[in-house]
């Protein structure tokens, strides 16, 4: 048994990993075998985002404040998908995840919906959900955003050219992709973030977290500017007393570094 800082409330073994769930507190968290954290719920309030690298990942309601239709590859322990039905309740949500066995918990142990007209679990590889969607949806999503990570790494079909190329053919025309990276495995941050440069025709900027190996890369449709993200900072105090994410200190980091931070550490 592994060492953790709480209760280990739940522990399943399938051929994809191991899943553990702890609580310590009033805070529920998901373990994919490993002391790290993939996702963690506040017991009293499950819809707000407690890891500070949810937080920046939704950094992209600056670039789009009101989703209509989202795709989430990844579900973990759902915080995204909670987060955005609680805000946006009349928005859409597709969501891909490779283990069925992660869906259970996550209906189980961390209150994602099972029965929600609004949201649509696909249980599949996340690359081959986007390509068929790229070939079959009509309608866009105003909003992709992308963590599938298990106790390894990133998965390894979410990463190359195809499936960065389906995704901004996904996207509407005002757009965003929002896409967790680990940034200390250098090799593989410069390759996946060369791929999504070319997928997105370099329209992407890059959002470290703070005392994190995370780092957060927002991909658009459309190119975004300095000075569009600083006219943003009439309208942030707004969001964020809605949202409470953190989202001026994103803004500012965003405003302040855009690519040419990390440009300097791994390029």
């Amino acid at each position: 048994m592994r060492l953790y800082d709480g209760q280990l409330i739940h522990q399943s073994q399938s051929d994809d990993g191991m899943i553990e769930v702890v609580d310590a507190g009033e805070l529920r968290s998901l373990h994919f075998g490993t002391f790290p954290r993939q996702s963690c719920m506040s017991l009293q309030t499950p819809y707000t985002l407690e890891l500070s690298y949810t937080e920046a990942m939704m950094a992209a309601l600056l670039l789009k404040p009101m989703p209509e239709r989202v795709l989430i590859v990844g579900l973990g322990g759902g915080s995204l998908v909670k987060f955005i039905l609680h805000h946006f309740p009349n928005c859409q949500i597709d969501v891909v995840e490779y283990r069925q066995d992660v869906v259970k918990v996550a209906h189980g142990y961390f209150l994602v919906p099972e029965d929600d007209s609004r949201v649509t679990i696909h249980i599949g590889d996340g690359y081959l959900f986007v390509q068929q969607q790229y070939y079959q949806d009509t309608l866009g999503y105003d909003m992709l955003l992308v963590d599938a990570y298990d106790h390894v790494g990133m998965a390894e079909s979410v990463g190359v050219q195809g499936f960065f190329d389906a995704c901004a053919g996904l996207l509407t025309r005002s757009g965003i992709m929002s896409i967790n990276l680990w940034g200390t495995n250098r090799p593989v941050f410069k390759q996946t973030m060369a791929r999504i440069n070319q997928s997105f025709e370099g329209r992407s900027l890059l959002l470290p977290v703070e005392d994190k190996g995370n780092v957060i890369a927002l991909a658009s449709s459309q190119l975004i500017t300095q000075a569009q993200l600083k006219k943003l900072k009439l309208s942030v105090e707004l969001q964020e007393e809605k949202f409470q994410i953190n989202l001026p200190k994103s803004l500012y980091e965003l405003t302040r570094r855009n690519r040419s931070y990390l440009s300097k550490l791994f390029f």
